[in-house]
């Protein structure tokens, strides 16, 4: 035995999905400071009310490593530790809520067990809810965590140095969010896959409004691995109150994005490094995609002052086109992979039909592409590679392997220099 553990059963938790534990949780909990773990055995575990987590307190659920469970074809769940949250149901929560199912002070940790909202919809128009873990102070921790039916999913606001790591499921309308942290931060090995739900129209709420990361105000942000599905946006990057964020992102992916698998409306002048990504925006023909917004892989707004690096990664579709960038900063591609971009999806929605559109359109701001690859050509109509805008301030295009001919419109009065590029002609 443990000696600086205690069971939730010992203050009368009963994981019968019935019961309402919040009681016997907070006593748990209360009777832990000093630094001990609650344990939480196998069961299901219901929930009328929220949890705070003391500092230096873990409440720890049964699972080692974080459970992946399948839901679509409404299996029940029976193994693990499961806790199932009704508080809140139906009352609004976005960015700026901080109401949470669990939330964590300092120090304090939630590991091991799944969050499932029993009560969810699972086929019309998702409902709202809290947020189901606030990290609200320094060294707060979520590990091996899964969510299932999550409105939002995890926030680390003046959480500075907080650790998120292997959380799964399906948050439905902003999945990870960080916020005024000013000491590096931590997020790892976070996948999210519709697997509680992929019906028809509720998957369509997340596909057309959903954010599977969201950046506020953090500091030397760390992102490792990190994975999602089906969202309107993959990585948003966005100006609050206390500012906008720096960080440094490895082996980040973004499958069907409807609008953007990377979003970035500020950045700090630093920037934002992004390296080893994978990537992949459309409106797909099937039931994913509510409705055609004609998504780009890359977005950068006219507000952003900072730079936005990306190196040895990948973009395809079947895209509208790969970047859409302006503002001020400087936005850079190296060693990058360009294809399956121009690709508009028909009336009917059924298929896709080209229109011309550039890979990469500079509406402002530098934009440097270099040793990359475009290997896309468009049907019936010329293909585009760069669009220089009459706001492009200045352009570096060299070292680049071309499939056909390399094509740039320059409708800019900025300095543009074009070099050392292999293509067909």
């Amino acid at each position: 035995a443990n000696p600086f553990a205690i069971s939730v059963l010992d203050f009368g938790a009963v994981p019968d999905n019935a019961t309402d534990n919040t009681e016997a949780f907070t006593q748990a909990l209360t009777n832990a400071t000093g630094g001990r773990t609650v344990l939480v055995p196998p069961g299901l575990y219901r929930f009328a009310g929220n949890l705070t987590i003391p500092p230096g307190v873990t409440l720890a659920g049964s699972y080692d490593t974080v459970p992946s469970h399948d839901l679509r074809g409404n299996q029940p769940l029976t193994d693990g530790s499961v806790l199932i949250p009704t508080q809140g149901r139906g009352e609004p929560c976005d960015i700026d809520c901080t109401q949470a199912f669990i939330t964590l002070e300092g120090n304090a940790g939630v590991r091991g067990f799944a969050i499932w909202y029993a009560e969810q919809e699972t086929a019309q128009l998702p409902v709202p809810y809290p947020w189901s873990i606030f990290l609200r102070a320094g060294n707060a921790f979520v590990h091996d965590v899964e969510l299932l039916g999550a409105w939002n999913g995890v926030a680390a606001v003046a959480a500075h140095r907080h650790y998120i790591a292997r959380v799964q499921g399906q948050p439905l309308n902003i999945g990870v969010f960080v916020d005024e942290t000013y000491d590096i931060g931590r997020i790892e090995d976070v996948h999210f896959n519709p697997w509680f739900s992929s019906a028809v129209p509720f998957v369509h709420y997340q596909t057309m409004y959903g954010r599977a990361f969201v950046f506020g105000r953090s500091d030397w942000e760390y992102v490792l691995n990190t994975f999602a599905f089906g969202y309107a946006i993959g990585y948003h990057f966005i100006e609050r109150a206390t500012g906008s964020m720096n960080g440094n992102f490895l082996g980040i992916g973004m499958d069907l994005a409807t609008n953007a698998s990377v979003q970035v409306e500020q950045s700090q002048p630093m920037g934002i490094l992004i390296t080893n990504g994978e990537f992949t925006a459309f409106c797909d023909t099937g039931a994913f995609c509510g409705r055609d917004n004609s998504p780009a892989q890359v977005v950068v707004a006219d507000t952003n002052v900072g730079a936005i690096k990306f190196v040895n990664s990948a973009f395809w579709g079947p895209s509208a086109t790969v970047a859409r960038t302006a503002g001020k900063g400087t936005v850079t591609f190296s060693q990058c992979h360009f294809d399956s971009w121009d690709n508009h999806l028909t009336p009917d929605g059924k298929g896709y039909v080209s229109q011309g559109t550039p890979a990469i359109q500079q509406l402002g701001g530098t934009l440097i592409v270099s040793e990359s690859e475009f290997t896309h050509q468009s049907a019936g109509v010329n293909t585009t590679h760069l669009l220089l805008g009459s706001s492009a301030s200045k352009t570096i295009v060299q070292a680049n392997i071309v499939t056909g001919v390399l094509a740039i419109q320059n409708q800019g009065k900025g300095k543009l220099i074009v070099a050392s590029n292999a293509d067909d002609s």
